[in-house]
Formats: structure tokens, C-alpha cells, sequence
């Protein structure tokens, strides 16, 4: 078309500079008289001007993109017709389309690839929740904003769910991105949507489509029946997780797709190197079980290594004023009774035997002194392994790990 001369476009949208124009019509910028703010205005083409068909796309696209509330979806303010042109007026955006940036630029880096695929990705699972397939995923349909935004736009042939197909057996969509089950006549659903996404993922990885043909046709069945060449040859710089991610969504079979586009988001946004928390430190380590028994047995080694220093040293000693052998009780019998006459303990003895029933033995060789008793160390060292191994039981319960019970599930 040719900018209207002389007045508003619908009488209040003045026409200023063509931004593109594409098979359905021309993208003008312009500026809205009655709020004064610029905006652009998509309009259909004279070629559309008397298909009803393509006026009712439009006005689908204002009636599905106005319902949805996304920041990555481009919004839509209003919508009119003029002379018999249908118009739609959106949001205009500073930038330039994911076709441009690729027609520049050739392939794009993997994280920024990432950055823009998940960004479509988050719009699409808004939009198919609320019922709407947008069936024309393309770079031309992608807005790159100056400020770094993604922005999705031209719902004008999305197909919102419950409502019957303006017609029946319509190819709408763009042959390079086509689904293989849309190429042989299915209806258009969230998956092909995904796949349609893959396929861009490719082209901005590889720099190239996945395929090529002579026409429109060919090119959707080869879609359909034909494998491109692995991206991981056509990129081979790209991440093996960011690889498996497009060709997964690119799958034949729809249900080998991703289930969802958020699901297609989350897989193109764990790609690059894992990184993984650092194992966690105990800041307590746990008690031996058998330290008590540890403890027990060097008692005993230290108490023989003594045993020597006692004989020579301490008991002459102690044995200066001491004429008796020592009495010593028995495990297996009673002590003896107070006033027992085998037993003297006021001084020295009149050759009772001992109450162990043993023969009186020379000072030199007497038995350790009253009260010193190796059984009843031996005793103690049991009842140390039992106390200690039971202690120790109670600390190894895990208490470097029960921080852990204040995490989430």
C-alpha cells in the first residue's frame, strides 16, 4: 500500500515510516494523535483488501495477543479498519528482527542463542495456556529490542483453541519451520510450535537452516521425511546439552518433543559446563564406636608396663612396716568375719593362711597391696568399653548431618 495522504489512518493514526512489509501486509510506524505516542500499525495488503479470509486472521491476532499478558509478547493496543484495509495497532519496538540479526550477523553465540530461544520459549507457554498455537515461530516473527528484549510477534494466524479453522486444509505457516505432522495435513498444536522453535535454534546455531529445497513444497516434506545434517557437524562449537536440546525438540514424532514449551526452555537453559556444589565439610567428626574399648586396652598396657616399677620401688617401700603378706579376697568367696581368729589385722600375723587359701609367701615375694585389685580394674575397663561404646553409639547418630533436617524436603 501507499501512505495514506492527507489524513489519519482510521482518522487518528498518522502514517510516518515504513518498517517492513511481509506477505500479509506492510509494518509503518506512526503516531497515535489521540494519546500522542508513537506506535505501529500492521496493515493488510490491497491484495487482502477483499479477502474476508485474511481480514478475519487479523482480527484473531488482536483478539488472541490482546488476552495475553507476557513481557516477551509484543502488545496490542487497538484494532480498526479503513477504506476496507483492516489494521492492527501495536507496541512499537526499537530493535530489529531475529531474521536481520541473522541475515548480518550469521550465527549467533550459544549463550546469547540460549538468552533469546528461552525468551520465545516463555512466551509460547503463556500463550499455549491460554489456548492459543501461534503456528508461524520464525526469526521474522522474533523482535530483538535495542534494550535487549525478546519480543514475539504476528499471532494474526495463531489458532485459538475451541474455535473452527477459517478453512479447512489451510498450509498456514511458514514452509522452513513447518512441523513434519503440519506438512501432511495435521492440525497445529503446542508441539509443532516446539518444533518450529527447534528449528530456529538450529538456524541460529548453525547460521543455516536445517533445510533447503526449490520450493515451499519440497521444503515441507522434506520437514516431514528427511533428516538434516547433526547440528553437533553443522555447530560443532555448540554445547552437547544445547545440541541434544534442539534436536530433541526437532523430533519427527511429537510426543518425543519436549512436553511443553516451558519444558523446551528449561532444557536449552541447563546447557553449558555443570556446575555442582562444593561437597559439604563436617564440622564435627563422629566419635569411633569402639573407642571404649580403645581406652580399655591401653589401660591395661600401661598398668602391666607399671608393674615392674611397683615391685622394685613402691612395695619395699611400702612393706617397711608391714611384716604380714597382704590379705587378699577372694573373687569367689566372702571376706572374713570381724573378729575371725584366722585373721588378725592388728599386726602381725600368727600364721593363718591367707583367705585366697593360699600358703604364706616370703615379704619379698608378697602380693600387691590391700585394695589393688586386677579384677576389679579388669572391672572397670569392661564397664569403661561398655559406658564408652555406648556414648559413642549416641554421638555417631549423625550429628554433623542433622542441619540437614532444616532444608527444604
Amino acid at each position: 500500500m501507499t501512505e495514506p495522504a492527507g489524513r489519519p489512518l482510521g482518522g487518528r493514526y498518522r502514517m510516518e515510516a515504513l518498517l517492513a512489509a511481509g506477505g500479509m501486509g506492510e509494518v509503518w510506524a506512526a503516531n497515535d494523535l489521540l494519546l500522542d505516542r508513537a506506535v505501529a500499525v500492521k496493515v493488510l495488503g490491497p491484495a487482502f483488501a477483499g479477502d474476508g479470509r485474511a481480514a478475519e486472521r487479523l482480527r484473531r491476532e488482536a483478539r488472541a495477543a490482546g488476552r495475553l499478558g507476557h513481557p516477551n509478547i509484543a502488545r496490542v493496543l487497538d484494532l480498526g479498519e479503513d477504506g476496507g484495509l483492516p489494521y492492527l495497532v501495536m507496541e512499537l519496538l526499537e530493535g530489529e528482527s531475529l531474521a536481520e540479526r541473522i541475515g548480518r550477523d550469521g550465527p549467533m553465540a550459544p549463550a546469547e542463542a540460549v538468552r533469546v530461544v528461552a525468551a520465545v520459549a516463555d512466551a509460547l507457554e503463556t500463550a499455549h495456556r491460554a489456548g492459543v498455537v501461534h503456528r508461524d515461530v520464525k526469526p521474522g516473527n522474533v523482535f530483538l529490542g535495542a534494550d535487549g528484549s525478546v519480543k514475539v510477534l504476528d499471532f494474526g494466524i495463531a489458532s485459538a483453541a475451541g474455535e473452527a479453522a477459517l478453512t479447512t486444509g489451510d498450509l498456514i505457516g511458514t514452509a522452513a519451520y513447518l512441523a513434519p505432522e503440519r506438512a501432511l495435513g495435521h492440525r497445529a498444536t503446542p508441539a509443532s510450535d516446539v518444533y518450529a522453535l527447534g528449528v530456529v535454534l538450529y538456524e541460529l546455531l548453525a547460521g543455516r537452516r536445517p533445510f533447503e529445497a526449490g520450493s515451499d513444497i519440497e521444503l515441507a516434506m522434506a520437514h516431514a521425511h528427511a533428516l538434516p545434517t547433526p547440528l553437533a557437524l553443522a555447530a560443532p562449537g555448540a554445547p552437547p546439552l544445547l545440541v541434544a536440546a534442539c534436536e530433541r525438540a526437532m523430533s519427527r514424532d511429537p510426543s518425543s518433543r519436549p512436553p511443553s514449551a516451558a519444558a523446551f526452555a528449561h532444557l536449552v537453559r541447563a546447557q553449558g559446563p555443570a556446575t555442582r556444589p562444593l561437597p559439604v565439610v563436617a564440622t564435627t567428626r563422629p566419635r569411633p564406636r569402639r573407642r571404649g574399648l580403645l581406652v580399655a586396652l591401653v589401660l591395661v598396657v600401661a598398668t602391666l608396663a607399671a608393674l615392674p616399677a611397683f615391685a622394685g620401688g613402691l612395695l619395699p617401700w611400702v612393706g617397711e612396716g608391714v611384716q604380714a603378706p597382704f590379705a587378699v579376697i577372694s573373687r569367689g568367696g566372702d571376706p572374713p568375719a570381724a573378729g575371725d581368729p584366722g585373721q588378725d589385722p592388728a599386726g602381725p600375723g600368727t600364721g593363718a593362711p591367707a583367705a585366697s587359701g593360699e600358703a604364706d609367701q616370703p615379704a619379698a615375694e608378697a602380693d600387691p597391696p590391700a585394695g589393688f585389685d586386677p579384677g576389679d580394674g579388669d572391672d572397670h575397663d569392661r564397664e569403661d568399653d561398655d559406658s564408652s561404646g555406648s556414648g559413642s553409639g549416641r554421638s555417631g547418630s549423625g550429628r554433623s548431618g542433622g542441619g540437614g533436617g532444616s532444608g527444604p524436603g
